[in-house]
Parts: C-alpha cells; structure tokens; sequence
C-alpha cells in the first residue's frame, strides 16, 4: 500500500475563494429577472459548502449573465470538489466576460485540481498577466508545472510567488514537494522546514516534511513529527515504509505514483 499524503502539495491557492474586494461589481438586471437579494447572498457565505453549491447555483440559473454568480459558483463547485463542473462553468461565464481575471484564475485553478495541467497553463498565464501582484496564481502554475515534470520552471514560479508573499506556508510547501519529486530530500527540508514553522502549516506539510526528514536516515524526527497528525498506527506502517524505501532507491517511484 502506498503511503498515506506523500508528495501532497498543499495547493493552498486552490483553496483561495473569490473575495468581496475582488467580486463583480453590481450587475445590470436583464429584462425580467428577479432583484439580487443581497442579504441572501452574503449570507450564503457562511453555510457549507453543499449549501453554497446550492444557492450559487440557483442564483446562476437565475442571473446567467451576472459575474458575482458565476464567480460564487464556480469557486464553490471547485472548493467543493467539482472541479470538472466548476472548469465548465467557468469557461462559459468567461464568453460573457472574456477579460474578468478572477474567472480566469478559478479557470485555470479548476482544470488544475482536475488534473488537467497543461489546460491550465494559458488561463493561469492571463490571470498572472492581468494581475501581475497575485501571488497565488504564481504558485498555481508552479503546481501545474511539476504535473508536467518541469520542476525548474516550477521552482521558478513559487519563487516568484514568495517574491509577492513572503514566508507562505502553502507556497513553501509546493515548493519542498517540487524538490521531493525529484529526489532531493536536503532541499525538501529546508524549505518544509520554513513552512513547518509557519502558523498557516498543514498537516499535509508535517507529513511530506517527515518524508524528506526519513529519506535521509533521520527516522526519529520523522516519526515525532507524524504523530502531531496521525494515529499511532499509521505512523508504525509509515515508517516501515519509508525505511524500506530509504534502504532502496531503486523503489523511489512509488512515491511520485509509480506503484500502489
């Protein structure tokens, strides 16, 4: 069995949901559609994530052409792990609105989260080119990148990403799984490490910081820092794991998805 999060990016800019700064200014109503109910709206804000796919998605239906919704929407189907759904609805809304950077980001931002990397090359590159300060898109197209197995240019985008923000737990993050992909464990764990030590630390972060702690033979560190997230267990089998691969490099595939 594979190990449990190696080599989890923390994609923490897929998380990232359209702000009310950022949000379409008020839409002019087409003829015969209902008043917005603004209330309604920011209060769907905080309901579950099923309850905003559900709302959002009436209020699409109901204003087809209004940016908000279709912002909410796709950011809700994308956060709520529709991400096909989400990419589809983008590209629609984006032939009402072809020049609007946020669709453009949670575009590129639902073909990536689907997998589908190379799609989300061009409108990550827009949305950076239209917004040149967002950090988040930089570290976005570096993910998208490492799926492409160009690490150097995706190093290259988290480090413009820390540029803009420094310090970023999600970006360093991405950026010590980028390294951990290609097998170099000591460059993992410097920057694992920065991002180790920052309030906005994942679990996901502790874990592959642990992977790169056990490929160079530190076992006992590796295994403090998994049981800040995992059950007792979980870590005995990890850390058999990662024994067994440390002593075998030849078996370094498996991590990257190579074997199960």
């Amino acid at each position: 069995m594979r190990m449990l999060a190696a080599f989890v990016p923390a994609l923490m800019v897929a998380a990232c949901a359209t702000s009310g700064v950022e949000a379409a200014k008020a839409p002019a109503l087409q003829p015969g559609e209902p008043p917005i109910d603004r209330a309604a709206r920011d209060q769907a804000g905080r309901q579950d994530m099923l309850s905003q796919m559900t709302f959002w998605a009436r209020e699409y239906q109901i204003h087809p052409t209004d940016l908000e919704a279709a912002q909410k929407f796709v950011d809700a189907l994308r956060l709520g792990g529709r991400s096909d759904r989400a990419a589809a609805v983008a590209l629609e809304a984006l032939e009402k609105h072809p020049n609007d950077r946020v669709l453009l980001r949670s575009y590129g931002l639902a073909l990536l989260v689907a997998g589908k990397a190379q799609d989300a090359l061009r409108p990550l590159a827009l949305a950076a080119q239209a917004d040149p300060q967002d950090w988040r898109i930089r570290s976005a197209m570096g993910a998208a990148l490492d799926q492409l197995n160009r690490p150097a240019e995706a190093r290259a985008a988290y480090r413009e990403a820390l540029a803009l923000k420094a310090d970023d737990a999600g970006v360093l993050t991405n950026l010590g799984v980028s390294y951990l992909m290609t097998g170099d464990a000591v460059q993992a764990e410097e920057a694992l490490s920065r991002a180790a030590a920052l309030s906005g630390a994942s679990a996901e972060t502790r874990v592959n910081l642990a992977i790169a702690l056990a490929l160079q033979g530190k076992f006992e560190e590796a295994e403090r820092i998994q049981r800040v997230d995992l059950p007792p267990e979980m870590v005995t089998a990890n850390m058999t794991y990662l024994r067994a691969l440390q002593s075998d490099p030849r078996r370094w595939g498996e991590l990257r998805g190579g074997k199960s």
